[in-house]
């Protein structure tokens, strides 16, 4: 008789094209998961994956299996939510996470799971959003809150919250009264995120565009650009949303400027997996939290 346990690993080998990563994800040996693929062929009588030294592969009939199998795997879960107490859902979700979110509803949205699911454990890393999209790809994330868009046949993804950017500076930095212009601010150097991210690359072409080569000093960590703007070293580029968790004592105010700068547009991302669906269930509280949140700082 075929079980959902053999078909959970027969699943994740064809996803991973993997027996060793099989194993490791399902916490098992690798002979063990070569014996529940071997029982399951010999059960179907049908070749399912292709096998050599250095890749996994499902065979046709494979594939059209893992459609079905995935589906299985699926309607349990939902089965087991429905008929029985949501609050008994176990299990672990590796959860990536930009800072930006840390610094904003990330407490609230914690609270709000532990409530609903009580028993599920959540394992939480804070990076920057590229480094988060590699790692889900990668599948050593089942669930990443990023910078979109990411668009990807095996990733499910969803909008979570816009924060807008904003110049912001002590008031020992002066432009004056009316909106200051992009030549103005370059005169100051300008601290942000990270290199290799998204706001930064948008800051860097935005001057280029206007023929200007600010300094731009960058960090990984959003409370190290508050220092260092709270310092008077520069003019930071952050959400003014993340103030409230980064105490200023009010000594940061936004510059107007005579640009707008674009948003940053956060998505929950997570991976379509025999085990997605405690993550699903923990991205809809996310969108949930997210939208309200992200309203809130708008007001």
């Amino acid at each position: 008789m075929i079980d959902f346990k053999t078909l959970e690993t027969f699943v994740w080998v064809a996803n991973l094209r993997s027996f060793r990563g099989a194993a490791e994800k399902l916490h098992t040996t690798q002979p063990a998961v070569s014996m529940r693929i071997a029982q399951l062929e010999d059960s179907l009588r049908v070749h399912l994956l292709e096998r050599d030294r250095r890749r996994v592969a499902p065979t046709e009939k494979g594939r059209e299996l893992v459609g079905y199998a995935e589906r299985l795997l699926r309607l349990r879960a939902e089965m087991i939510e429905a008929v029985g107490d949501p609050s008994t859902m176990r299990g672990l979700v590796r959860l990536g996470v930009a800072e930006t979110i840390v610094h904003t509803w990330l407490p609230a949205f914690i609270e709000r799971v532990n409530t609903a699911y009580p028993n599920l454990e959540l394992e939480i890393e804070v990076d920057i959003s590229p480094n988060l999209r590699e790692r889900l790809l990668g599948r050593d994330l089942d669930l990443a809150f990023l910078l979109g868009p990411l668009s990807h046949p095996n990733i499910h993804s969803r909008p979570l919250c816009a924060f807008p950017l904003a110049f912001m500076a002590t008031p020992a930095i002066r432009l004056g009264k009316s909106a200051a212009p992009l030549a103005a601010i370059a005169r100051h150097p300008l601290i942000t995120y990270s290199r290799n991210t998204q706001p930064y690359m948008v800051l860097r072409e935005l001057f280029a565009r206007a023929g200007l080569t600010p300094t731009i000093h960058a960090s990984a960590s959003l409370a190290t650009v508050v220092h260092m703007a709270l310092g008077g070293i520069g003019i930071a580029v952050l959400p003014p949303a993340i103030l409230a968790a980064v105490p200023t004592r009010g000594r940061l105010r936004a510059i107007k400027a005579e640009v707008e700068l674009p948003s940053l547009d956060f998505i929950v991302s997570w991976a379509s997996t025999p085990d997605s669906f405690a993550a699903q269930k923990v991205a809809e509280i996310a969108t949930q939290v997210a939208q309200g949140g992200a309203a809130g700082a708008r007001r």
